[in-house]
């Protein structure tokens, strides 16, 4: 599969996005700012328009995964004990920041690497029906699929009993769709048809004995012990690892 076009081409849709908005956009604008602007656009869009089932495929957030307390910004803890978290809770302060500014510059240096080789991507949008996706060749130094992120952790996590809600990606397969060891993403297709989410946003899960999976298309609750570190894997790497005690089907 060839999974750089899969980056260019939500890069051509975000500049689509904004040939649609109201932003002026000016020919010599990096790559980055058009992305960022039609990205916010779009997300204000959504806001004015999204129905409660249109999140129902990422229970990601405290206030989607029913972990919200009075606060509205700490982890509570389930009726065993578990500390009930959300995906943000495993980003230490200040890592929002530090991974726009690595996807800022990583969007940068596609344009330039993209300019080096063939044309712009602004071009290529002006020119979208003439424009050959295949022209980025499979093996080459541009079909990649990036993984954007750090390996920055909670420490506080380390060696913490929690639950935490999101979907399943296998690592191994069996007939009896049984497994051994798996991740844990945030939202619904990650790492399989999307670059992975950043490190810290993933989670390897070990279990023993093998889990029953019957169907990796919904969310689950996984609960088990946390450990932090670098977890590699052929699909994505993770800064978190859970050995899993139990899981259960997520209910909306």
């Amino acid at each position: 599969m060839n999974t750089r076009l899969l980056l260019t081409g939500a890069a051509l849709l975000m500049l689509a996005a904004c040939a649609e908005s109201d932003a002026v956009v000016e020919d010599d604008t990096p790559l980055e700012r058009v992305v960022e602007t039609a990205n916010s656009e779009a997300v204000q869009r959504a806001d004015e328009t999204v129905s409660p089932e249109a999140t129902a495929t990422r229970p990601a957030s405290r206030t989607d995964a029913g972990t919200e307390n009075d606060a509205g910004d700490e982890p509570v803890a389930s009726e065993d004990g578990a500390t009930v978290l959300a995906w943000e809770d495993l980003m230490p302060a200040g890592e929002e920041e530090k991974l726009a500014e690595l996807y800022a510059d990583f969007f940068a240096e596609l344009e330039a690497r993209m300019a080096a080789t063939q044309a712009p991507l602004s071009s290529m949008l002006e020119e979208a029906e003439e424009f050959d996706l295949t022209a980025i060749d499979e093996g080459s130094d541009l079909d990649t699929m990036t993984q954007i992120g750090t390996f920055n952790v909670v420490d506080d996590l380390d060696g913490m009993q929690v639950r935490l809600p999101g979907y399943i990606v296998p690592l191994d397969f069996s007939v009896d769709a049984e497994h051994r060891e798996f991740l844990l993403v945030p939202y619904f297709g990650a790492c399989l048809h999307s670059p992975p989410p950043p490190p810290n946003q993933i989670v390897f899960v070990t279990a023993e004995p093998p889990a029953q999976i019957p169907d990796i298309y919904e969310p689950v609750w996984l609960e088990g012990e946390m450990k932090t570190g670098r977890f590699d894997t052929d699909m994505a790497n993770s800064a978190y690892e859970l050995k899993l005690a139990s899981l259960e089907p997520y209910e909306y």
